[in-house]
């Protein structure tokens, strides 16, 4: 994979850093996403809790 200027370790490292700053982005996002998956199912464990102990006022 001949690039003008680059030798062939040159370009290798390059692809291997900018994937690997890729795949960190990407895992970032998906820690995001379950962070709030989890505290959301908190939330609905707790009201689910409420709910069981106390009841609808009748």
């Amino acid at each position: 994979m001949p690039v003008e200027g680059l030798t062939q370790d040159e370009v290798k490292n390059a692809l291997k850093e900018g994937l690997t700053e890729w795949l960190d982005k990407q895992f970032a996002t998906l820690g995001k996403w379950t962070l709030g998956g989890v505290a959301s199912l908190g939330l609905a464990a707790l009201a689910y809790a409420f709910l069981q102990t106390r009841g609808f006022s009748k």
